[in-house]
């Protein structure tokens, strides 16, 4: 018979799969790359407003590396580990409690919390508030059959190509005439993000903000949790595949999920080269190509580096190399807040807000993130766990966690 402890009981850090840490901690190396040039410039108004700012040399080289390797792939990957996530929690936590699903909610709404606070203090870019949204459609799925889910997977590819191809079929020149006519209203809009920004005060700076960057990405939420549920069904149905938990038995299957992977991805990034490389040329049509082609890849090399990482741990050489991404992942929460902290910290904090230099992302990168390696080893030698993961749990539990590492 299931035996049911109080809400408040929480589920043992000592359950977690430090293989899963491993990924997230990759994870978060890839999103750091991909909004390092996100924190340099007003990107969401040149979204808006269909601006595409002019790279060459180095940049473009970089730009072009970032959207092969790494754009699109490692929000996926992140996106996946949530949805296995949810499998786990829910399991453990329906062993444990017969209140599982208040448990998870409660866990939802601190994550939109936190999310909301990121979004409107410091960066349009979360990802948090549009995870916690999914995460409750998410709830729905917990007791389906892997078929249907794989079924809601297959609608959810025809949806967000689906999306993504409606534009081709616009005309080309009324594209062209509506593009322009935003482009030509967003320059002045770029001007004034920019000057705001760098010159602004905190307050002018966050009244800014919540007028031209807050509002329209809330307004946009109901589009922008599409794609995350997505791949929040994925790592769904790879948990309930079994495929972590009898790893062995499935590892045929993730060495032929492999190499397919890598075949499909090979001419998937030929074609983001060529595209941006200006050797195949359709116009108009040419951003909308390719973002077709880094969301096809995004799940695609997604697919690559998880089955690459996990059968690189069953070597204990590559255990021991990347071992210490383990301990960025277990406080992912924290890391991900930290980046935004440092990013925004570097390039609107100092008044270098405004040019964009790819390169200088990238090496900004690799220059923070051993250090959220050292911080994330530092912080566990004496702490269970990272700081806003410890609020995260005390508030899902409804008590305060014990966080401190007993070493007597």
């Amino acid at each position: 018979m299931k035996k049911y402890l109080s809400e408040s009981s929480p589920i043992s850090s000592n359950e977690r799969i430090i293989s899963l840490d491993i990924i997230r901690g990759f994870a978060l190396f890839g999103i750091l790359l991909v909004n390092m040039p996100l924190f340099q410039t007003p990107k969401l108004v040149e979204e808006l407003y269909m601006i595409s700012p002019e790279l060459s040399g180095i940049d473009q080289f970089a730009r072009i590396i970032l959207d092969v390797f790494v754009e699109t792939k490692f929000f996926a990957i992140f996106s996946i580990l949530f949805g296995i996530g949810f499998y786990i929690f829910m399991q453990r936590a329906e062993e444990k409690s017969a209140f599982y699903y208040r448990l998870y909610s409660r866990r939802l709404i601190a994550l939109g919390v936190f999310g909301f606070l990121h979004l409107f203090f410091f960066w349009y870019g979360d990802i948090l508030l549009r995870y916690a949204l999914a995460g409750f459609f998410l709830i729905f799925f917990y007791k389906r059959k892997e078929k249907t889910i794989f079924i809601w997977i297959l609608s959810f590819v025809c949806l967000l190509f689906g999306l993504l191809l409606f534009s081709f079929f616009s005309s080309t020149e009324a594209m062209e005439q509506q593009i322009s006519i935003l482009q030509m209203e967003g320059a002045s809009k770029v001007v004034e993000a920019i000057d705001i920004y760098n010159n602004g005060s905190y307050t002018e700076w966050l009244s800014y903000r919540f007028t031209d960057e807050v509002i329209p990405v809330l307004i946009n939420m109901p589009l922008s949790i599409i794609t995350p549920l997505f791949y929040f069904l994925i790592g769904l149905y790879i948990a309930k595949k079994g495929i972590l938990t009898d790893f062995h038995t499935h590892k045929q299957f993730v060495k032929r999920v492999w190499l397919i992977s890598l075949l499909v991805s090979i001419p998937l990034s030929v074609g983001i080269i060529l595209f941006h490389l200006n050797v195949i040329d359709v116009g108009m049509l040419n951003d909308q190509i390719v973002e077709v082609l880094l969301l096809a890849s995004g799940l695609s090399l997604s697919f690559f580096y998880i089955a690459t990482i996990f059968l690189l741990l069953e070597k204990e050489k590559w255990k021991r190399i990347l071992h210490p991404f383990h301990y960025v992942g277990k406080m992912a929460l924290t890391n991900y807040i930290m980046q935004t902290f440092i990013g925004v910290g570097i390039f609107t904090g100092l008044g270098l807000f405004g040019e964009l230099h790819v390169w200088l992302g990238i090496v900004i990168s690799f220059l923070v993130f051993p250090l959220q390696i050292l911080f994330s080893y530092l912080w566990l030698q004496y702490f269970r766990f990272g700081p806003l993961e410890w609020i995260w749990r005390s508030i899902t539990y409804g008590q305060l966690q014990s966080i401190r590492i007993n070493k007597s």
